[in-house]
């Protein structure tokens, strides 16, 4: 046996030099052992639940059928006045009376003589059970070396649970605790060093600007919460799950086996659709990238982009699609610029108001009216000339949801029912879901989707309320009303600008915001806005 000295000072060298948990356990255990000599050891340790004790260290003859222990609060109370160490043979007999017969059975039947309650600040943290069959006490050396042992074992272990819990929430994400970024980057680059066969797959919610637009943070904080917790409930153990952005997550598993990836990629998007409130204007999509590493990509850097280009080409074809990376994938440009964007779909565009036109002739021309009223509004306040471009467009598809509406609806020259009326409102809805496979255009839903909210909240289809309502859709409101009150429709007569001015200042805070019906009104003052 080693002097007891010895043995203590390579504990304490082992202990401060290092801030894993599990080193400073076999540490403590390893110079117990050579110092008490006892038949047996148990460390129980609390990991930060309440009240359970779960077994980390165990040596000699002890047994227990359980890898766990839940003390009684009055336990718990009892060995926290107590002296750190509890002989049982002796002063700490009464502690026997809070246990459980069952517990106590298992104290004799293990010949368990002492109990060292470990503690930091008053708090326990742990217990040591000490076994000897011949129950002869120890040494008043050999308990000093005990009290020395365990104290600077508290304090070794809570340092590396602060230690610990920093480092884990410099790796968690905050609101879903997936993995963040900075640990995505850690992970692929450990598997690609040791060559591990592995694949990655990206998703990345299609439009959640505009859903956070849409629905405000707190819902898309919801719905980001939701993505992490089916992400979680649909990965193996295996797997690791990572919030890698705002709106994207990453899900690095082990092998390359591509079906399995993309039946996953499947299963957690089948899981967010379901859950998707029935309120929201649009079906949420999911657009997801899958590379492989080391068959395709060829190491970290290539295994990421490779993912994130199939992400790209996914939204390029259409967006809610499951993309593989595969070598020879078509290239493809992006061109960040609205009017550019604006004249790769102006064809679809034209057929789509050409084809409603054929249905509902005033409906192409109140488009065109609505747009261009928008437009000379958007640029008296002085808007750029990427948000103006988004004006027009907005202004030109804001109704092309009624290519879906029944034409004895549209054309009808009385007043609707009740039920035409609840289907009329649906071509907001439609509108948004036709813009949103137009390539490169739903930068315009927020305005489209807003056009029939009021100022005073009690507007379709969310009744949203004045800042709340996105500042292009009441643009695009006003221009949209006071077409309809000055064009002539199959119900009405055209009425006069002066009235139509009336009425926009009358409602002016209630279905109009104020400051934009001033600037409007202005406008037609000075004679910049007019009908034909």
């Amino acid at each position: 046996m080693r002097e007891r000295e010895e043995v203590f000072d390579h504990f304490i060298t082992a202990v401060i030099n290092t801030l894993n948990a599990d080193e400073i356990y076999d540490a403590a255990i390893e110079a117990l052992q050579d110092i008490l000599q006892p038949d047996g050891l148990l460390l129980m340790m609390n990991q930060n639940t309440h009240h359970v004790f779960s077994v980390i260290r165990k040596c000699g003859s002890i047994a227990c059928t359980k890898s766990y222990s839940v003390p009684t609060d009055s336990m718990l109370q009892e060995l926290k006045d107590s002296p750190n160490l509890i002989m049982l043979n002796d002063t700490g007999k009464h502690i026997l009376d809070l246990l459980t017969p069952r517990q106590r059975n298992w104290l004799n039947a293990e010949h368990i003589t002492a109990i060292y309650t470990l503690k930091y600040n008053q708090v326990i943290i742990g217990f040591l059970y000490i076994a000897a069959h011949d129950g002869q006490d120890f040494a008043p050396e050999e308990l000093r070396y005990l009290e020395k042992i365990c104290y600077y074992s508290s304090y070794a272990l809570r340092n590396a649970n602060l230690y610990q819990n920093a480092y884990r929430a410099s790796i968690t994400d905050d609101l879903t605790s997936l993995y963040n970024r900075k640990h995505a980057f850690e992970c692929i680059d450990h598997v690609c060093q040791h060559q591990k066969p592995s694949t990655l797959i990206v998703l990345d919610i299609d439009d959640f600007k505009l859903y956070n637009e849409l629905y405000g943070a707190q819902e898309s904080d919801n719905l980001i919460h939701r993505f992490a917790q089916v992400i979680l409930q649909e990965i193996s153990s295996k797997d690791i799950g990572f919030r890698f952005g705002a709106d994207e997550f990453l899900i690095l598993k082990a092998g390359t086996d591509i079906d399995e990836a993309c039946s996953c990629c499947k299963r957690i998007v089948d899981a967010i659709t379901d859950a998707t409130p029935a309120n929201t204007v649009w079906d949420i999509t999911i657009t997801c990238g899958i590379s492989v590493f080391p068959d395709i990509s060829t190491d970290a850097a290539s295994f990421l982009h490779n993912a994130e280009q199939a992400i790209y080409y996914g939204k390029q074809a259409g967006k809610g699609n499951i993309e593989v990376y595969r070598p020879g994938i078509d290239e493809r440009s992006h061109d960040p610029d609205i009017r550019a964007a604006y004249e790769r779909v102006a064809p679809t565009i034209y057929a789509l108001t050409a084809a409603i036109d054929a249905k509902d002739s005033y409906t192409f021309i109140h488009s065109m009216n609505v747009s261009k009223y928008a437009v000379i509004l958007a640029e008296a306040l002085g808007m750029n000339s990427n948000d103006i471009e988004i004006i027009r467009d907005a202004g030109l598809l804001h109704d092309i949801g009624k290519i879906s509406i029944p034409e004895r609806i549209l054309q009808k020259t009385s007043k609707l029912t009740d039920e035409e009326y609840a289907i009329m409102k649906t071509h907001v809805e439609n509108s948004t879901k036709m813009i949103r496979y137009l390539p490169d255009m739903d930068y315009v839903i927020p305005a489209v989707v807003g056009h029939h909210e009021r100022y005073d909240g009690t507007g379709y289809p969310r009744g949203l309320a004045g800042q709340n309502i996105p500042y292009m859709a009441r643009i695009l409101t006003i221009a949209d009303c006071f077409d309809a009150m000055t064009a002539k429709r199959p119900y009405k007569q055209a009425l006069s600008v002066e009235y139509a001015v009336n009425e926009l200042e009358k409602n002016s805070g209630t279905q109009f915001d104020p400051v934009l019906v001033k600037k409007f009104v202005e406008l037609i003052h000075e004679g910049k806005i007019s009908i034909a």
